[in-house]
């Protein structure tokens, strides 16, 4: 079993980022292969202009690192979104990433391999309100369909803004940790029933 976290945050050790280590703790102590990706260190450019069937298209813009991220994304069981709310939104890195499936989600080299992925989508931000939360959550969840995956759940922490400050929220790590191993129990009962 392996699992991916995806880092869309540019700070290291920040509280997206301490919230998916506690997910892959969990999904680790239940025997998965853990990865954890910072989209920040790698160059992804923004799509290229591509053509209108999406069966047909190829990345115009294949020369950065993009298309070693998704071989590993691809590789992968269970997918770790995790972004602080930037403007309403995923970070900049995160949608840049998440904008270059447009190439390759309907390819037939590759439609196959996005099918009956789990997701698991984290999220923290400054404001108190956790509405705020349907900013990540209902975009995510729309693209995991597209995508033909599985919405495992999510985590979404409000007064979250200081570097740090999901360590003073214990029940919510505890929370991660278990939903890391839910995740992997539930991928690998949906595996054996196939």
């Amino acid at each position: 079993m392996q699992v991916l976290a995806l880092l869309g945050s540019p700070r290291k050790k920040g509280n997206s980022d301490l919230l998916a280590d506690e997910v892959l703790k969990g999904a680790k102590s239940m025997g998965a292969s853990v990865d954890k990706i910072y989209l920040d260190d790698f160059h992804i450019r923004p799509i290229g202009e591509v053509i209108d069937d999406s069966r047909n298209r190829e990345d115009p813009r294949a020369d950065d690192d993009y298309p070693q991220l998704l071989k590993k994304f691809l590789e992968s069981d269970l997918i770790i979104w995790a972004t602080p709310i930037y403007w309403c939104g995923v970070s900049a890195q995160m949608k840049c990433f998440i904008d270059r499936f447009s190439s390759y989600f309907r390819n037939p080299h590759y439609a196959d391999k996005f099918y009956g992925q789990g997701h698991i989508v984290l999220c923290t931000f400054g404001h108190d309100d956790y509405e705020h939360s349907s900013f990540i959550t209902e975009p995510m969840k729309l693209t995991i369909q597209v995508l033909r995956g599985n919405y495992i759940g999510d985590i979404c922490v409000p007064d979250c803004y200081q570097k740090g400050k999901i360590l003073e929220k214990k029940k919510i790590l505890i929370q991660a940790y278990e939903l890391g191993k839910r995740a992997i129990k539930l991928i690998e009962k949906h595996k054996h029933s196939k």
